[in-house]
């Protein structure tokens, strides 16, 4: 495991850096406390003590949550990633290059549902069984696998839109994914980045319960950090807002989250989540095997062609969106 407590922040170089909260992810097959500390000047949020890259590839290994989801549950979550995203943004292309590339693809599903859309869909996964179901079960052959800097090197291929959702929050170095984000996106170009708020005002309620705090998420940026990690590398933000903009009330939550939530911690703290998980995501893959997809596919195309865009959305309108305190932030910047 590796300490960052006094590392530079790769965002402004800081080397202080304050303790926020200590916490433990048993169900995870996280070994000992995970500290988060926040940059004492910018206020990017980090772990410390940070695994190592071998331990990294053992924990996502056995328990990456995402990766052994039904196809219709991830397909569900398109519509309102499709509409919060690429949706702001489409306008500018019905006319022009509609090739796209989407940073950490997983499973394939935001490229197909793109392509049943008239892009001409790319993607780069770090993971070799996530891409390799994407081809064998969607047919996308333009899925890189590796990591952005291994595809920036190999490629030297520019595209007009580039999205990473729910990504930047893992990778081991910022600063390296943002220099290749540069290298990706063509001058002129779009980059879509959607990741959890490190400025979000149910942290102060939830504390270590909140949902952007798990050992898979490395970093976590506010708007203002990560536009200013952006535009070190020649990208100019264009528009960024938070979205998940209810407040949560420890009084006000329903009886069926609170009771969620206090069962989930009397679990971690006997450390008997993490076999029971497994088991659990293994069942549903062998599930997930059996179903078919196309009609799932179908309705996720079919909600996209009837839905709004998000600012358009109640949730845009809901108490922490003119601060931008939400649960996550997207930013969409412009390459210089």
């Amino acid at each position: 495991m590796l300490s960052l407590n006094n590392e530079p922040c790769c965002v402004c170089g800081e080397t202080r850096s304050l303790l926020v909260q200590e916490t433990t992810y048993p169900e995870h097959g996280y070994p000992g406390s995970f500290s988060l500390r926040r940059c004492g000047t910018c206020g990017l949020l980090f772990n410390s003590p940070r695994l190592d890259n071998h331990e990294l590839a053992q924990l996502y290994g056995n328990n990456y949550y995402f990766f052994n989801r039904p196809d219709a549950a991830e397909l569900n979550r398109i519509p309102p990633m499709y509409a919060r995203t690429v949706a702001l943004v489409g306008a500018e292309y019905e006319d022009n290059d509609r090739t796209s590339l989407d940073i950490g693809s997983g499973r394939g599903y935001l490229p197909v549902v793109l392509k049943r859309l008239g892009w001409d869909a790319h993607g780069v996964e770090i993971s070799r069984d996530a891409a390799d179901y994407a081809r064998q079960r969607f047919g996308l052959e333009t899925i890189f696998t590796g990591t952005i800097e291994q595809f920036a090197a190999e490629s030297q291929r520019q595209f007009p839109l580039v999205t990473a959702i729910d990504v930047i929050e893992h990778v081991p170095s910022p600063a390296s994914f943002a220099q290749a984000l540069s290298k990706v996106v063509r001058p002129g170009g779009l980059a879509i980045i959607d990741t959890p708020n490190a400025s979000a005002y149910n942290i102060r309620v939830d504390g270590t319960a909140w949902k952007g705090f798990n050992p898979f998420h490395i970093y976590l940026f506010n708007i203002t950090n990560l536009r200013q990690l952006l535009a070190a590398n020649g990208f100019e933000m264009e528009q960024a807002f938070s979205y998940n903009n209810v407040p949560n009330d420890r009084d006000g939550k329903p009886l069926k989250e609170r009771l969620r939530a206090a069962a989930i911690n009397a679990a971690r703290s006997m450390g008997v989540i993490g076999p029971v998980a497994r088991a659990y995501f293994k069942i549903k893959s062998i599930k997930r095997k059996q179903q078919e997809v196309e009609p799932h596919l179908a309705e996720a195309v079919k909600q996209i062609r009837n839905s709004p865009a998000y600012l358009q959305t109640r949730d845009a309108e809901e108490a922490l969106a003119r601060d931008a305190t939400g649960d996550n932030i997207v930013v969409i910047a412009r390459k210089t």
